[in-house]
């Protein structure tokens, strides 16, 4: 099964989503600040629910939210927006549809959710903004949230350590909702297996990180191991190309044949695979016109 992340292009009306800048809000009294991020992230939830619609009618089963739906929402502290009605609302609307329609959803913390961090206040933050995930996971009926293991600062050995005693300070609902997912700079296939054997969570596999970022392993002696780690539940991979060659860590507009046909090998009927490609859904339309009986 394919999928894609966050903005559907297609919808060119309801496909993006809004954003509130700090520089913005400041200039606001605090009840005009709640109005103007409730406005963003209602519009944002709504915006979701179309882009799941299209996939639903599109026979697209399964889709990543971006993490930004709830602009600053980490930031606004006096704004408890997971009490709003409005929020509430529409976040319902979304977990009703999902589960009669049975997309698979997910979501990514953004890249500077560092929770091995050697600098206490930025895993501070990260324990933040995992905070804001789950609460808005929860809401969405979303059980999975996807992160790189992060800073290689002090050496490897010890940056993995100290992401193994930083996961253990989470609350055990996010605990149970990470998956741990191999990058293309610091830790590649085997370090993130180690982790995740060692904690209990889940592997995703990104393919083209790997084609970046590897210790010449055996992906035939790893698939098992990273199967496993997912103690039955339908796991994931991530796949991407280069933007201008096989390892360029830039991700290009589209998937080429041979990543692709890469991918399938690996995944068989084990995997749902989901598209990192800057053109998004456009790049999955194409994978099915180039392969109607092999999506």
């Amino acid at each position: 099964m394919l999928g894609f992340a966050c903005i559907c292009n297609t919808l060119k009306e309801s496909g993006r989503f809004k954003a509130v800048t700090v520089k913005t809000l400041l200039k606001l009294s605090e009840e005009e600040q709640e109005k103007k991020l409730r406005a963003a992230a209602v519009d944002n939830l709504y915006n979701s629910l179309q882009i799941l619609k299209w996939c639903k009618e599109n026979n697209i089963l399964m889709y990543r939210f971006s993490s930004d739906l709830i602009p600053l929402a980490t930031y606004a502290a006096h704004w408890h927006w997971w009490e709003d009605a409005d929020i509430q609302n529409m976040c319902s609307k979304i977990k009703d549809f999902v589960q009669e329609s049975g997309i698979r959803i997910s979501l990514h913390p953004d890249q500077f959710c560092v929770l091995n961090s050697d600098k206490p206040d930025v895993v501070q933050n990260s324990i933040k903004h995992l905070e804001y995930l789950n609460k808005l996971s929860n809401m969405l009926g979303n059980q999975i949230l996807i992160l790189h293991t992060g800073s290689k600062a002090g050496g490897k050995q010890q940056a993995m350590q100290r992401f193994i005693d930083n996961f253990k300070l989470l609350p055990k609902d996010i605990q149970s909702k990470l998956c741990l997912e191999n990058d293309d700079k610091s830790f590649g296939v085997s370090d993130v297996l180690y982790i995740c054997e060692t904690l209990g969570i889940p592997m995703i596999f990104d393919i083209h990180h790997y084609n970046c970022l590897n210790e010449e392993e055996n992906l035939w002696d790893l698939r098992q191991r990273i199967l496993d780690t997912w103690k039955g539940r339908r796991p994931k991979m991530h796949l991407s190309s280069g933007k201008a060659s096989f390892t360029d860590r830039h991700h290009g507009d589209y998937i080429n044949d041979a990543d692709y046909e890469s991918a399938l090998k690996f995944a068989g009927e084990d995997f749902d695979i989901m598209l990192e490609c800057k053109q998004k859904e456009l790049a999955l339309l194409r994978i099915r016109e180039k392969y109607p009986d092999r999506t």
